[in-house]
């Protein structure tokens, strides 16, 4: 088999990283967020809240070993994280379809090493702040968070967007303003 061309989407957490990856044809998609650490492994911020948008909350090398084995077309051994309890809850083995030509992973830290260097094409999300607010909102209310404590947590995650995430932007080989919000009509 040959190499895949690998694609990394990077952008702000909710920035339609995901919703992208999965518009293009031919490809596997191997999300960044399978590979957050056990709640256990995490070190409590002075609060006693853990940090999940800190690239210590992934583990980046771990994630960087999938991809060189999918890239030859293998399979490869990832963990199972579970987003509504965040924790991962087991292993799953996953393995590029023979017509695969892409392996695409998304991530807000795609674009950190040693995945960077790994890449044949680096795609930044530009998603303006209050939609990614606005679909952080959704998405945890459907995780059973409360709207108060999304709005408050989504100050440290936009603290560290622009510590961690907006800096990676200089990387990118393609930015693109990124607002697709698919409407889905009721029947």
């Amino acid at each position: 088999m040959v190499k895949l061309t690998t694609i990394l989407i990077c952008g702000g957490s909710c920035s339609g990283k995901t919703v992208f990856a999965n518009l293009f044809k031919h490809a596997m998609v191997l999300e960044m967020d399978h590979f957050y650490i056990t709640k256990a492994s995490m070190k409590p911020q002075p609060d006693g809240s853990l940090d999940y948008d800190a690239p210590e909350a992934v583990a980046i090398q771990e994630c960087a070993r999938a991809v060189e084995t999918l890239q030859q077309g293998k399979p490869a051994t990832i963990p199972v994280y579970d987003m509504k309890i965040s924790d991962r809850t087991g292993t799953q083995v996953i393995e590029p379809k023979p017509d695969d030509k892409f392996l695409i992973v998304p991530g807000i830290f795609s674009f950190h090493e040693p995945i960077r260097q790994l890449a044949d094409l680096k795609i930044y999300l530009d998603t303006p702040r209050e939609i990614r607010v606005a679909r952080r909102m959704i998405r945890d209310v459907a995780k059973g968070r409360n709207d108060i404590d999304t709005l408050a947590w989504s100050i440290t995650v936009e603290k560290n967007h622009q510590k961690h995430i907006e800096p990676m932007k200089q990387f990118a080989d393609l930015v693109i303003p990124f607002s697709y919000n698919p409407v889905e009509f009721l029947q």
